[in-house]
């Protein structure tokens, strides 16, 4: 599987602090099933700079190869939705036209659509991290609908499929994958100890909702599409 959501740099922000913390992540994520994962550190103002984040990922790769760890990395970051649409193309996943925003925890900006309008313009395809744990969409979950209608995807956390966020966050994230309000799931990580990978838990959760097939494409398929910046199939 591949997964495009995870914090596992260390020392740049709220994932693992030291090299070790990176490695035991790492190691739990190989045993979760990922293949491949994209480092998406949150991307705030001032932003942490794309050299700061290859050189983060040379590390580790020169890490995992001393230490047999058979995990692929790739470049990204978690853009908070207030960057400027160059900081944020500065930060997208592995140099694609596709990025990972992150809107506030607590609400939907007024700005959501004008911004996907926006990016979208500018060429670029936002991916909304873990709408599912967003104040705004718990209490109404079909708002998501007119952002991908502007041509947004949305991203799940694996974890919130495997009710690890509780029970509200548990049911919208339901609600969203069988109204194919959906297009990935992801891990995001952000430690061996803390905020775990779930993918294996919530794949389980989410094939018993819409089915084996569809689950591919969340975990596999989809994911690769962004990662080799390919075209989007809208449907």
């Amino acid at each position: 599987m591949i997964d495009l959501h995870c914090h596992i740099l260390f020392g740049v922000d709220d994932g693992p602090q030291t090299l070790d913390d990176s490695l035991a992540l790492a190691r739990a994520l190989v045993v979760d099933g990922i293949t491949t994962v994209v480092s998406t550190s949150h991307i705030l103002d001032p932003p942490l700079s794309m050299q700061v984040i290859k050189e983060g990922i040379k590390t580790l790769e020169q890490e995992f190869s001393a230490r047999g760890i058979d995990l692929k990395l790739l470049p990204g970051g978690e853009n908070h939705y207030s960057l400027s649409i160059e900081e944020m193309r500065g930060h997208s996943i592995n140099g694609s036209r596709y990025l990972l925003l992150e809107f506030p925890h607590n609400n939907l900006p007024s700005v959501a659509g004008d911004l996907v309008f926006t990016l979208r313009s500018a060429g670029l395809i936002p991916i909304i991290a873990h709408p599912e744990r967003n104040g705004t969409l718990l209490r109404d979950p079909e708002l998501l609908s007119p952002l991908i209608d502007q041509g947004a995807l949305a991203q799940l956390t694996a974890a919130s499929l495997a009710g690890d966020f509780g029970s509200p966050v548990h049911q919208c994230a339901r609600y969203l994958l069988r109204k194919g309000l959906v297009h990935f799931i992801a891990t995001d990580s952000h430690g061996a100890d803390w905020r775990v990978p779930r993918m294996t838990a919530g794949v389980k959760e989410a094939t018993k909702l819409i089915g084996r097939a569809a689950i591919q494409q969340l975990v596999v398929e989809n994911p690769l599409r962004v990662v080799e910046d390919r075209d989007w199939i809208y449907e």
